[in-house]
């Protein structure tokens, strides 16, 4: 399902996706959230400390943003005409995820604090915030008997957003990827994600709207829901190789979106059993890998290569040596 998910104004919504492969185990306490056409049903109280949220849609578009309230607010505040459709300045935006892909779930983690929070949907349909027709949920954190870990799980890649642009640490492999997201800029931002179909382009994902009549070039691959300026979430996406875009709607305006090309697992070469470490390079064109033994100082500053990493070598394991690739 794709959904043009603004924090304010009109969204449009069109359906198409897949389910999402069984995920590996999420860091902390995993809390379960249900929505669809209008509600959000997740417990009532939770232990503080680190937490991942998991999202499963099952019906409409929908994301689940995290607000903690400061003492003297109360959560009805938050569905009232005036806040409905953003949250307010007084409450502490979280983020939190959205958009999972069609029968799957998404997922946000992030550390949570004793206090008062609210899960609430504030993406909009025919001019309607959906906090408003119910999809609000209050729940309580507290400090449990047992603490939990606070310490987040250590990211593969960290996208950083700034006014208007997404910023990666590095390049994006298929399978379980651990993404930090971080707003470093002076607005709201969202990281959206979506995986073109095959057959499709990542150009033809930047430049599809509903205005076409045609099926979307893409499906929902995860959102993390808008962040106010300063603000981080971490997800755990299960991603194929191939093109994706990334959108932020509410900068769209600012040209916000880009292609990322998701490429293939990182390759690992086995030696011999003398427990060497070998230096693995995968080449960008044509998912070539070359093994090289050496420094990684001595590779050509001047060739195409997109992950350099220093792999042991399992002793047990025999297989025939990786070609060598001769250095120039």
């Amino acid at each position: 399902m794709r959904v043009w998910a603004l924090v304010a104004g009109l969204s449009f919504v069109s359906v198409v996706g897949r389910a999402q492969s069984n995920a590996p185990p999420l860091p902390g306490n995993v809390v379960d959230i249900t929505a669809g056409d209008y509600f959000l049903r997740a417990p009532d109280t939770l232990p503080a400390g680190l937490t991942t949220f998991r999202l499963r849609v099952l019906q409409g578009g929908h994301a689940a943003w995290i607000i903690k309230l400061p003492v003297g607010h109360r959560a009805s505040e938050l569905v009232a005409p005036a806040a409905a459709s953003q949250p307010p300045a007084w409450a502490t935006n979280l983020g939190g995820p959205g958009f999972p892909p069609d029968k799957g779930t998404t997922n946000a983690t992030l550390v949570l604090e004793a206090g008062e929070y609210a899960l609430i949907c504030y993406v909009q349909s025919a001019g309607k915030a959906h906090a408003q027709l119910g999809m609000m949920h209050a729940f309580v954190v507290r400090e449990g008997a047992q603490q939990l870990s606070r310490a987040m799980p250590a990211p593969d890649v960290t996208v950083t957003m700034v006014d208007h642009d997404f910023r990666f640490s590095r390049p994006v492999h298929a399978g379980r990827q651990v993404v930090r997201i971080e707003n470093a800029g002076h607005a709201m931002h969202e990281f959206k994600l979506l995986r073109v179909l095959p057959g499709h382009t990542g150009r033809e994902s930047l430049a599809w709207t509903p205005a076409a009549k045609t099926p979307p070039p893409d499906e929902e691959a995860g959102t993390a829901a808008t962040l106010a300026p300063g603000g981080a979430i971490t997800m755990i996406f299960d991603l194929r190789a191939g093109e994706y875009t990334v959108f932020c709607v509410p900068q769209m305006s600012h040209g916000m979106k880009r292609i990322v090309q998701v490429l293939p697992r990182k390759k690992v070469a086995f030696g011999d059993s003398r427990e060497k470490l070998r230096l693995v390079v995968t080449a960008l064109a044509g998912d070539n890998p070359r093994a090289l033994e050496g420094d990684p100082g001595l590779v050509p500053k001047n060739r195409e290569i997109y992950w350099l990493e220093w792999a042991p070598v399992p002793a047990r394991v025999e297989l025939p040596p990786p070609r060598v690739a001769k250095l120039p």
